[in-house]
C-alpha cells in the first residue's frame, strides 16, 4: 500500500511572511507611493494582512512602518506618535502641490543671508493652525481634497493644528537651497511648513526633497530596503533573524505602553473576552489614575511567555474594557 503523504520535496513551502506578526520598518524609495510599498511587501511575503502607519508622499523617502499579520490590529496606537524629518527647501518658487512635483505658480529672485534664513526657520516652530494642502487625502464632504484640486473645484480647506519642534538649519547654500531637520506631531504636513517659510521670507518656497528619519520610537537607521527584503524573501530559509532590527515582533511593538503579565488562567479568560477578578484587581491603580487625570490609557496584557495577548483600554467613567485580542 502506498503512503497517502506526498514526498517532502512536494510539500508546499510556507510563505516567507506566514509567521510574521508585528512591525516591519521599511526604507521607502523615492517615487514609490506608500501603497506601492504595501503591495510589494504583500507579494514578497505571501500574506494579505499588511498595512502601513503614516503615509509618505511619493516624492519623499525614508521610514515607513508596516503592520504585518496580527500587527494590523495596533495601527490606532502606532499612528499617535510624533515623527522626525529632514527636508530640503527650495526658495523662490511655489507650486500647487507645495513640493517639486506640482505645477509652477510663481518664481522670484532670492537674496537672503544665512542669518535671515535661520531666524525665519526657528520662528516657525511650535503649535500652529495651518490649512491642509489642496493636494492631500484629507476628506471634505466625502471626497479627498486632491480630487477637488484636480478638477479645479473650489472647496474650503480644513484648518489643522500642527506642531513643529526641534528645528535645526543643517545647510544653506547662500542662494536658494536649505536643509532643515525637524520633529512634528502626527499628521503635520512638512510641505505646508516649507510654504510658510517661503511666505515668511517673502520669496515663496517648496519642499524639494523629504526624508522621514523617525516615527517615534522607530528609526530609519533600523529599516530594511526593498532590494534587501526581496533577497530575504527569495532565500531558501527566509530566517527571521536575518531581518535584524527591521522586524519588530508584536510583543515588542508598543514599548511606550504599560505592560501587565497575566497568569495562564487569566490569559485564557482574556483570550475568550473576559477580564478575571485577579487581573481586574491589578488594573485598579490604572483606573484611579485615569479617573484622576480624566484621560483614557491603554495597557498591554502579556502572557507568561512574553507574547502579547491583548490590549485593555482604561476609561475614566467606564473602567477597564478589552479593546484587542491577539491570536498568535
Amino acid at each position: 500500500m502506498t503512503s497517502s503523504q506526498p514526498p517532502a520535496s512536494q510539500t508546499a513551502k510556507k510563505s516567507p511572511g506566514s509567521d510574521l506578526h508585528g512591525l516591519l520598518l521599511v526604507d521607502k524609495p523615492v517615487d514609490w507611493s506608500s501603497h506601492d510599498v504595501v503591495s510589494k511587501v504583500r507579494r514578497l511575503l505571501g500574506i494579505s494582512a499588511v498595512g502601513h502607519c503614516g503615509t509618505l508622499d511619493p516624492f519623499a523617502s525614508g521610514l515607513l512602518v508596516l503592520l504585518l499579520g496580527q500587527g494590523t490590529k495596533i495601527s490606532d496606537y502606532i499612528l499617535t506618535q510624533d515623527k522626525s524629518y529632514i527636508v530640503d527647501v527650495l526658495l523662490g518658487k511655489t507650486t500647487d502641490t507645495l513640493d517639486r512635483t506640482g505645477e509652477a505658480l510663481s518664481e522670484s529672485a532670492v537674496s537672503l543671508s544665512r542669518e535671515e534664513v535661520e531666524t525665519a526657520v526657528l520662528d516657525l516652530q511650535g503649535e500652529m493652525q495651518i490649512p491642509v494642502p489642496s493636494f492631500s487625502a484629507v476628506k471634505v464632504k466625502g471626497r479627498k481634497l486632491y480630487s477637488y484640486a484636480r478638477s479645479d473645484q473650489p472647496v474650503e480647506k480644513p484648518i489643522k493644528v500642527m506642531n513643529f519642534y526641534n528645528l535645526q538649519l543643517l545647510e544653506f547654500d547662500g542662494d536658494k537651497r536649505l536643509k532643515v531637520r525637524m520633529c512634528c506631531s502626527k499628521g503635520s504636513y512638512i510641505r505646508s511648513w516649507a510654504s510658510l517659510l517661503g511666505d515668511k521670507l517673502g520669496v515663496g518656497a517648496l519642499a524639494e526633497e523629504l526624508r522621514r528619519t523617525e516615527s517615534q520610537p522607530f528609526r530609519v537607521h533600523d529599516a530594511i530596503g526593498i532590494g534587501s527584503l526581496e533577497r530575504w524573501a527569495h532565500s531558501e530559509k527566509s530566517d527571521v533573524e536575518e531581518l535584524g532590527k527591521s522586524y519588530i515582533p508584536l510583543s515588542q511593538s508598543l514599548p511606550f505602553m504599560r505592560r501587565l503579565t497575566a497568569s495562564l488562567r487569566d490569559e485564557k479568560l482574556f483570550s475568550n473576552g473576559q477580564i478575571s477578578r485577579d487581573l481586574g484587581g491589578r488594573l485598579v491603580g490604572d483606573i484611579r489614575e485615569s479617573q484622576k487625570s480624566g484621560e483614557s490609557q491603554v495597557v498591554q496584557i502579556c502572557g507568561a511567555n512574553g507574547s502579547l495577548v491583548g490590549l485593555v483600554e482604561i476609561q475614566p467613567e467606564r473602567g477597564a474594557r478589552i479593546r484587542r485580542v491577539f491570536k498568535v
